[in-house]
């Protein structure tokens, strides 16, 4: 007996797979929406501004907590048990939107967002002007600035950089600025 002919034989004298009927299910998840909606209306509600908010959730994000939102959403509407654990879950997206919405309302903040985003900018400006003096090679010029203005858009739309960003932008123009001298230095020998 050939190994094609062995598996289907095994798969056949295995009990099959059981299934609810359709209707039972189709009545299951409708008895789960009409208890999620009465029992959760108001997160139902919240979770529902939270998902549509495109400043908090990107249209097309791939962070896991942006798709975990989606699915609490999700399963409140589409008739899910919840748990507790869901439940408590829900309630902290929720609390860590309202302190997110009322930091991004607040004018103090915007000030000081505005304030770093325009010395941010100021100092990319000068490391790409440091790139260009230093006259590497076109690709590789070409690839650094693709970097640095990267970096840029990030501070414009999300008004921070991580520590790690910050860090290669100083080993930048830490190494531009090395370059500009030595390439000074040359210019004075020969001259």
């Amino acid at each position: 007996m050939n190994t094609s002919m062995k598996t289907w034989v095994q798969l056949k004298a295995q009990k099959p797979y059981y299934k609810k009927p359709i209707k039972k299910r189709v009545e299951e998840i409708e008895k789960g929406i009409a208890e999620n909606k009465e029992k959760f209306a108001k997160r139902i509600k919240q979770l529902d501004y939270i998902v549509k908010d495109l400043n908090y959730i990107p249209k097309d994000s791939t962070n896991g907590y942006h798709e975990f939102i989606q699915n609490m959403h999700s399963a409140l509407v589409g008739g899910r048990k919840i748990t507790r654990k869901m439940e408590s879950s829900i309630v902290k997206i929720i609390t860590t939107y309202t302190g997110w919405l009322k930091k991004e309302n607040d004018p103090k903040y915007q000030a000081n967002k505005k304030i770093y985003v325009d010395e941010s900018m100021k100092k990319i400006k000068l490391i790409k002007d440091t790139l260009f003096d230093a006259k590497y090679s076109t690709d590789y010029e070409s690839g650094a600035e693709y970097f640095l203005n990267s970096v840029g858009e990030q501070v414009k739309k999300k008004g921070s950089l991580t520590l790690k960003q910050r860090q290669s932008l100083n080993k930048m123009y830490k190494r531009f600025k090395k370059r500009v001298e030595k390439n000074a230095k040359k210019s004075k020998k020969s001259a």
